[in-house]
């Protein structure tokens, strides 16, 4: 559809000429149905110095008072590079900048890092000391029956609270015939507490409490077997699980590894 422009002193006279421009053109057999329109817009009395087709905006119109805009594309193009400068057009390459910086930046965090790492290493306090700490335990908080795990000094530290099944059993076992041979009275300075390192004796792995054939510990990684008293009773390892020194203060606070 055509797009007219138009004043008002001619709103007559196209009301006018309108029926006389659309009777005369469809009387014409030749025409199609897309030239009668046009015919009737430019060649019966619309295309005046008032009215314009849409594109004819040489003449005078509602809009006469806006400037013809150039639509050429060689006056588009030409000369744009000294129209505008680089920054401007966003053209530069900035890829080498960018990959400077974030360089930059890696290496600036990977040294800070591991500068504060040995400051804290230079403030804290030395090796000898972290192996002659010693940490004090509410034996309350483990209920009867489980097995509750800390750390001390860098390893696993289990304190089981028994059942008196258990301890029963733990006490009937014939010590003679233990590989490495032990009393419960001797790992068990409180009968109801069984106090030792989580590390088993063959290579150094953290065997799983309550599980094995006598339900103390059993270390999956080889097939090490140990009693609620911690005692190997089948496996490869050599050796009972290890008790720590420890003291008790009272009979429910124990002190690991405190030194004379």
């Amino acid at each position: 559809m055509l797009c007219l422009r138009s004043s008002v002193r001619e709103v007559s006279s196209l009301l006018n000429a309108a029926p006389v421009a659309a009777a005369a053109a469809l009387r014409s057999p030749k025409l199609t149905s897309f030239e009668a329109p046009k015919r009737m817009m430019s060649g019966h009395g619309i295309g005046t110095k008032y009215w314009l087709a849409n594109g004819d905006s040489t003449g005078p119109s509602l809009h006469g008072d806006l400037p013809k805009p150039a639509f050429r594309d060689e006056d588009r193009k030409a000369g744009w590079r000294e129209q505008t400068d680089a920054v401007d057009r966003n053209a530069t390459n900035n890829l080498p900048t960018y990959m400077v910086i974030g360089a930059g930046t890696g290496v600036t965090l990977y040294l800070a890092k591991y500068g504060l790492y040995g400051l804290a290493l230079l403030l804290g306090p030395g090796r000898d000391k972290y192996a002659a700490a010693a940490i004090e335990i509410d034996l309350s908080t483990v209920p009867e029956g489980k097995n509750a795990v800390f750390t001390w000094r860098g390893k696993p530290l289990f304190i089981r609270h028994r059942t008196q099944e258990e301890i029963d059993k733990a006490q009937a076992a014939d010590v003679s015939q233990l590989r490495d041979p032990q009393s419960d009275t001797e790992r068990c300075q409180n009968e109801k507490f069984l106090i030792c390192l989580g590390v088993c004796t063959h290579l150094g792995c953290v065997p799983i409490a309550h599980a094995g054939d006598w339900k103390g510990y059993y270390c999956p990684c080889h097939g090490s077997h140990y009693d609620t008293c911690a005692r190997i009773m089948k496996g490869p390892a050599p050796m009972n699980l290890e008790v720590p020194k420890h003291e008790y203060l009272s009979d429910e606070v124990v002190v690991i590894g405190k030194e004379d």
